[in-house]
This record gives structure tokens, C-alpha cells and sequence, in this order.
């Protein structure tokens, strides 16, 4: 398979479990930019531990994943009181915290990144391997007990809480999930681009993630499986004179589908008329067997 199809793919997955990382909490009401600043924090961790310290990628990644999930968890205690914009600026303020430490830590690279990470053997099948299983525990808690009081914190916290609901706790648990599959993601990053600087968490990866969210369908999980694949080949795909104008092109597509389709490509209503239709091919194959 060639070079360039292999990358690609690559990107695809990591993209795919970025927009799953911000889905999850926006379940629940909650714009949690946190997988972004986590995402920066697993790639850093798990290359330095490759890098510097010689550690198997394997463990380095599992490392991430740790400094990632104590990343999530501790600020979620703060943010699960919060809403809205304010979860969406506070969490938003911790990414640009995290760049200036980052460009600010030499052992890391300081400003001037980090290079010659070490690639993590048979990256292509574990990255979606992982889609797999993530997407498999994300379909799970959307079909759980667990997803339903996600969906009503979302449209009425007040008729939540009178159900006995824990919702700052609930919001702790999903905000701490999305931010160990942000710094999955980052991990992944680290080893396939294999060199880091903190201007690659910034500005343009968020644009790119929540346009593969509210454009692909953000109140389904299915969403991003088909905008990830579209959007982040967009660059490949476009003519050389057209390629300075993408992020312009993806942040125009994503106003016009906030206003014309606000639910996005895929919406429930198309999944259920989705499974609808393959349940009632299934009951007339059976009638006709039987």
C-alpha cells in the first residue's frame, strides 16, 4: 500500500477519535474542549518517553494514557459545575495554557518542537483497532442507561436532577473518557507524524474537528465516520491553487450547515429510518423462509 494511503488512513482514525471525544460530552450539553489540550499532553508524554527515555512505544503509550486521564479528570471536577460557553471558554483557555508551557520546556523542545520520535510498529491496525473497540464502548454507553441521562442532561438538567441524577459526577466520568481517547489520539499523532510543536494543538485542529462534528451529525456518533474521511482528505483532493483556501472552504461549509441542517449530515431521525428499514427487510426475509 502506498506511503501517502497509509498516512491518510492514519490521520482518518485519529480525526475519527477526536471527533468521538468531543461527541461524548456533548451528549450531555457539554462543549468540552478538553480532548484538545489532552491530545497535546499524550503526544508530548508518550514521545518523550519514546524518545528520551527509550521506553517501548507500547508503554509510552500507556503512560500518555495516564497523564491524560489525571489531565481530564482533575479540571473536569471544576468544569462539571459549569455550562455552555463557559465550559466551551475555560476549557478552550487551558489549550493555550498548555502550548505556552510547552513552548516554554526545553526538555520537550521548547519552541523549536520535538523530532525523531520513534514510530510505533504496525501503527495503521492498532490506530483502528482502536476505532474499533472506541467506537464499539461509545455505541454502548449511547444505548445504556448511562446515554439516556447524558441525553437528559442535554435537554433538560433541571428534569434530571429531579430523577435523582448525578449530574456533575456523570459529566466528571465523560469529560475524564473523552480526554483518555483525546490523548489516545495525541499519541497517535506523535508517532505518525513524528515530530511536535505546540502550534499543531491550536486553532487549526480545532476548526477542523468540530466542522467533522456539526458537520457530520452532532447528535450521533455515525457523523464522524463519513465527514473525517471527507473533510481531512479535502487538501489532497483540491487543485494546488485552491489548497491555501481550505481552512476558508471548511469553515464557510460549516456555517452553511449550522444554518441550513443544523443536525448535521447524518441525524437520528436518518439512523432510525436507517435501521427501521433494514428491520422490516429482515421480518419480510423471515416471513417468506418461514
Amino acid at each position: 500500500m502506498p506511503l501517502a494511503v497509509i498516512v491518510y488512513l492514519e490521520f482518518v482514525g485519529i480525526y475519527i477519535l477526536l471527533v468521538w471525544a468531543i461527541y461524548l460530552p456533548f451528549r450531555g450539553g457539554q462543549l468540552y474542549n478538553g480532548p484538545f489540550y489532552c491530545m497535546a499532553i499524550g503526544a508530548y508524554t508518550a514521545g518523550y518517553a519514546a524518545r528520551d527515555l527509550n521506553w517501548p512505544t507500547g508503554l509510552a503509550l500507556l503512560l500518555a494514557l495516564v497523564v491524560g486521564a489525571i489531565a481530564g479528570f482533575l479540571p473536569s471536577l471544576a468544569f462539571s459545575r459549569t455550562t455552555g460557553i463557559v465550559t466551551a471558554a475555560a476549557s478552550l483557555a487551558l489549550i493555550f495554557i498548555i502550548q505556552a508551557i510547552i513552548r516554554n520546556s526545553e526538555f520537550v523542545g521548547g519552541g523549536q518542537g520535538m523530532w525523531s520520535i520513534p514510530r510505533m510498529g504496525y501503527l495503521p491496525i492498532i490506530i483502528w483497532v482502536s476505532v474499533l473497540l472506541i467506537g464499539l464502548f461509545i455505541y454502548r454507553i449511547d444505548s445504556s442507561r448511562l446515554g439516556r441521562a447524558l441525553e437528559a442532561m442535554r435537554t433538560d438538567p433541571d428534569l434530571a436532577k429531579t430523577l435523582g441524577m448525578n449530574l456533575p459526577w456523570i459529566s466528571v466520568f465523560v469529560m475524564t473518557i473523552a480526554s483518555v481517547i483525546g490523548a489516545l489520539a495525541g499519541v497517535f499523532y506523535a508517532f505518525t507524524i513524528r515530530a511536535l510543536t505546540a502550534d499543531s494543538f491550536g486553532f487549526t485542529l480545532l476548526l477542523n474537528t468540530m466542522a467533522m462534528l456539526f458537520i457530520g451529525g452532532r447528535y450521533t456518533m455515525w457523523g464522524g465516520l463519513i465527514s473525517a474521511p471527507i473533510l481531512w482528505g479535502l487538501p489532497t483532493w483540491t487543485p494546488s491553487l485552491v489548497a491555501p483556501y481550505v481552512n476558508l472552504i471548511i469553515g464557510a461549509l460549516l456555517v452553511i450547515v449550522l444554518v441550513l441542517r443544523p443536525e448535521g449530515f447524518i441525524s437520528r431521525e436518518l439512523i432510525q429510518g436507517l435501521k427501521g428499514q433494514v428491520v422490516s427487510r429482515l421480518r419480510l426475509r423471515g416471513g417468506r423462509t418461514t
